[in-house]
């Protein structure tokens, strides 16, 4: 080989093993300033330096797959991608990951990334499966971030009591604060009556965050004296679509019927306690049975016909000032809670 062509070579192997280090140096700053902006509260400026960093880190993978830190590049634009809300993005190169990083850190590291786009996804059951190692990691930062993402997934399920447990071991910056709405929002779901809620109110109103104000407005629904049969009714959904106080609502439910038994909406406020309270299944069927037995979420109920079924739903739905999709035939199917109330209330 001539010395002419053999510094040639050297000179392309320098540049190229300069473009490797200056590309991933590159990516890692980047990342490492969305860490920074995190730990502020600056989301949407983390975000920007999180898809920075995904599209250095991608350059790097793609370009030096065989080189020694290939999996390094590989496994932070996944938690790149992950964390600057571009999970779409992220399927493919987690697969490659997956399928070539061993235990030890960078896989925690993507298991972290993988629980994030679970969670992403409205899969708290996958995220938790992912987090397993993470979460006894022997590193302090990575095992904080699974014990935050864990807290998440817990509030899916409307597990609050084990959100505040995960978030209180958490160091993330959000942690302390979604600790306090899960306690609040545990405190809710366990309350029983429209009165349990008071204290709960009281405390919101000196808390001025969004959260706080957003769940207040709902306590604020629930706890309001209401005028018709339709407004108890719907502050009984939102006792339980959007405050998940089975308890309350099945309470509110009951209490709807009792107050204006000969209301066209008595029926199906039974049959949305029923499917709350199975333990009260055979009073309630027997009041249904006895009282409410030619009502058409009676006969819906029991999965007979009735034409009158979708009169009802439309007349409910005007009430409530909600827009309706027309029912055509009434529901027929299993002989337990088949005529269940949609989610009209205000959701989280």
């Amino acid at each position: 080989m001539s010395g002419r062509r053999w510094v040639v070579l050297m000179a392309t192997a320098t540049a190229s093993g300069c473009a490797y280090y200056n590309g991933m140096w590159s990516a890692e700053q980047h990342a490492s300033a969305a860490r920074r902006l995190e730990a502020r509260g600056q989301a949407s400026e983390a975000r920007a330096e999180w898809t920075q960093a995904a599209s250095k880190a991608e350059v790097v993978a793609l370009r030096h797959p065989r080189s020694r830190w290939a999996d390094d590049a590989l496994v932070l634009q996944v938690e790149a991608l992950a964390r600057s809300g571009a999970c779409q993005n992220a399927a493919e190169p987690l697969g490659r990951a997956r399928a070539r990083v061993p235990a030890g850190a960078l896989r925690e590291r993507l298991d972290l990334a993988a629980a994030e786009c679970a969670l992403a996804e409205g899969n708290p059951v996958e995220a938790d499966a992912v987090l397993t190692a993470s979460l006894v990691s022997r590193d302090a930062e990575r095992r904080s971030r699974a014990e935050y993402l864990a807290g998440q997934a817990a509030m899916f399920r409307t597990d609050y009591a084990g959100a505040v447990e995960h978030f209180r071991r958490s160091s993330e910056a959000p942690a302390r604060a979604q600790a306090l709405a899960s306690q609040f929002l545990l405190r809710v779901a366990q309350a029983r009556t429209p009165d349990d809620l008071s204290q709960v109110a009281a405390e919101l109103r000196a808390d001025h965050g969004n959260e706080a104000a957003h769940l207040l407005s709902l306590l604020t629904r629930v706890m309001a004296v209401a005028e018709t049969p339709a407004a108890r009714f719907h502050g009984a959904e939102v006792a339980r679509d959007s405050l998940h106080a089975p308890a309350l609502a099945a309470r509110m439910f009951l209490d709807a019927a009792a107050r204006e038994p000969a209301s066209l909406y008595a029926a199906k406020a039974l049959i949305a306690a029923l499917a709350i309270s199975p333990d009260r299944r055979d009073s309630i069927v027997a009041v249904l049975d006895s009282r409410y037995v030619e009502s058409p979420y009676t006969r819906a109920f029991h999965g007979e016909p009735s034409l009158a079924y979708a009169a009802a739903e439309d007349s409910l739905a005007k009430a409530l000032g909600v827009p309706t999709a027309r029912v055509t035939s009434s529901p027929v199917g299993p002989r337990f809670g088949v005529p269940l109330p949609g989610r009209r209330g205000p959701l989280p």
